[in-house]
């Protein structure tokens, strides 16, 4: 570990990269970006106001807001004044930001826009140990008497001749093993549980990052998956610090497209179901070619696919075969690459399984999406490198990072990045930490080249009325598969066979009905019409040729809207809260197994 703090690491990355980028904003007229120096001096205003309105050494402080400066400069201001970051979903209903606000005995709470701060403003009377709220919105702050972001500067600054002596004592002496930040886990079954992540996680797990899948400050990047998932958290924002990278924020989901063509990153870290839509628009945009030109592409493809294999064999490729696919393949799947910007030299994966085929797909187009696998509980467990990588796994283990296979084919896992515990849960840490093992919950197996696949959750294993126990993500992940199934729900618990509820990924689907010359008025109209209905069905039956006869699908309903994370269907990393569905769509379960029709 070559720093012995965040804070250590900050100050000699601000050293070197003082004069350069470190973060770029999209506004009105372009790309704005903010540099080294001033993230460095805001970060320390930030700090000094908060010893200067009284944080207690070790108290929290919660940040409520999307990605954007705010983020990196409350995260890094709080640790350096000796404090605990604590991020919160913006996503968060008003009693989620004031549960994870209580338990977390927060002293301070960030938010960015009026919504998030009337969320809070809704639940303060329960938070008295709230000394303050920071708005970065000027009419937040107005509106509910709340102290603004640029005063709270202020007054650090202000403040600096009397608390910087204070400041920089508990940044340097802040122990590696100190909890620098508490990730709230998304909570699948009950309340999320605050796992204490300290400065020696944080810095093993980023040079275990770097180890594996280096990132460099010439490197260009997005910000836009939620920096309160650990993932952002440490793969985005701290492996960027320590790489010098700087990160270009998106406030917009929707403008990622767009952003793609004028950024053009050289690396791009994201979820399967970005990599699943942008498929889905080639595989469109490719129906609207002509037949020679459809004709072209597969002859490509077909070329890219054989070299592809050989690589991720490690085989030598013929200079024949080289020859042919530089001549004939290179220059039409070179449009592959343009939805990404054109220059993309890493692009990685996780939080769920990618397809194979979208992975192979990518992968003969000249694109490799390396896969990984990790928790909150210990980021980095296992990763795909670029010159040794499969897409039925999620790699070999990380760099300091040991991976067992219990008896009953949990992962375990054992390394110098584990998490110090649950935050004053000390009984459920101690159901997940065995002799310095971590019980992960995930089932998987490791193959004879070292490489970790993943079947299942422990947790959610389906016990069938036969007494068979079936992995249903397993199966749900196979139907995702299908670039227009949004989100699958397989249900058997006490059946004799499985039944699944299925919802459309909208755009997707209506862009293949247009392409399709399929007539629709509405998306209701849509999802009954028999072309998508057989394509689902298709999607279904290929998956029951790869399963076992009890895995397999017997009956299935399409619904008419996706899961959501309002209706508490879904964690707000988009994972599936079964208990919640099953409830939920009851009747429907009940109308798949005979027992009643689905409700209107």
């Amino acid at each position: 570990m070559r720093y012995k703090n965040v804070y250590a690491l900050f100050r000699e990355r601000v050293a070197q990269m003082r004069d350069r980028p470190a973060f770029w904003e999209r506004g009105p007229t372009g790309w704005t970006s903010i540099g080294w120096a001033e993230w460095e001096r805001d970060a320390h205003r930030f700090a000094w106001a908060l010893l200067a309105e009284g944080l207690t050494p070790g108290a929290a402080v919660c940040i409520l807001a999307g990605n954007a400066p705010v983020w990196p400069t409350s995260d890094v201001g709080t640790i350096i004044a000796g404090g605990v970051s604590v991020g919160i979903y913006p996503t968060s209903s008003a009693e989620q930001c004031r549960y994870i606000i209580d338990h977390s005995d927060a002293e301070f709470v960030v938010v960015d826009t009026v919504a998030q701060a009337e969320k809070i403003m809704r639940v303060r009377h329960e938070l008295p140990k709230l000394k303050g709220i920071i708005a970065v919105d000027e009419e937040a702050a107005r509106r509910f008497a709340l102290v603004a972001y640029r005063e709270f500067l202020r007054r650090g600054e202000a403040a600096r001749a009397r608390v910087e002596a204070e400041q920089r004592r508990r940044a340097s002496e802040a122990h590696a093993d100190e909890t620098a930040i508490i990730v709230y886990t998304s909570g699948t079954t009950g309340l999320p549980k605050g796992a204490c992540l300290s400065h020696r996680y944080i810095i093993n797990s980023v040079e275990s990052l770097r180890a594996t899948v280096p990132i460099y400050d010439w490197d260009v990047t997005f910000s836009y998956l939620p920096y309160c998932h650990v993932a952002e958290r440490i793969s985005g924002l701290y492996n960027r610090l320590y790489a010098g990278t700087a990160a270009h924020f998106v406030t917009d989901i929707s403008k990622l497209d767009e952003y793609m063509t004028e950024v053009r990153p050289t690396v791009f870290a994201s979820l399967p179901r970005f990599f699943e839509k942008i498929y889905a628009r080639i595989q469109s945009d490719l129906a609207r070619d002509t037949e020679r030109e459809r004709a072209a592409f597969r002859e490509a493809l077909k070329l890219g696919h054989q070299v592809a294999s050989l690589r991720r064999a490690r085989q030598q490729i013929p200079s024949e075969l080289q020859r042919e696919y530089e001549r004939r393949a290179r220059p039409v799947l070179a449009r592959v690459h343009d939805y990404f910007g054109g220059r993309l030299r890493l692009a990685t994966s996780g939080g769920a399984p990618l397809p194979v085929e979208i992975g192979e797909f990518f992968d003969a187009c000249g694109i490799t999406i390396l896969q990984a696998y990790g928790l909150t509980e210990n980021v980095c467990v296992a990763f795909n490198r670029p010159d040794r990588y499969k897409f039925d796994a999620v790699g070999p283990p990380m760099p300091g990072c040991e991976v067992r296979i219990a008896e009953d084919g949990e992962i375990m896992v054992r390394s110098q990045m584990m998490f110090s515990g649950y935050y004053k849960e000390p009984e459920r840490t101690a159901e997940v930490v065995r002799d310095g093992w971590l019980l992960t919950g995930d089932l998987g197996e490791l193959d004879a080249d070292g490489f970790l696949r993943i079947t299942g959750r422990k947790k959610e294993l389906i016990v069938t009325s036969t007494g068979k126990k079936i992995a249903p993500s397993f199966i749900e992940n196979l139907l995702k598969a299908e670039p227009l199934i949004s989100q699958a729900f397989v249900y058997g618990e006490g059946r004799s066979y499985l039944v699944a509820l299925l919802t459309l990924n909208r755009a997707e689907a209506e862009r293949w009905a247009r392409s399709s010359g399929i007539a629709f008025k509405d998306f209701a109209e849509l999802i009954t019409r028999p072309e998508i209905e057989a394509m689902v069905r298709r999607a279904v039956e290929q998956v029951n040729a790869r399963v076992s006869s009890t895995e397999q699908i017997k009956r299935f309903l399409i619904l008419d809207r996706d899961f959501e994370i309002e209706r508490d269907e879904l964690t707000p990393t988009l994972k599936l809260r079964r208990e919640t569905i099953a409830r939920h769509f009851a009747d429907q379960i009940a109308w798949l197994y005979g027992e009643a029709r689905p409700i209107d």
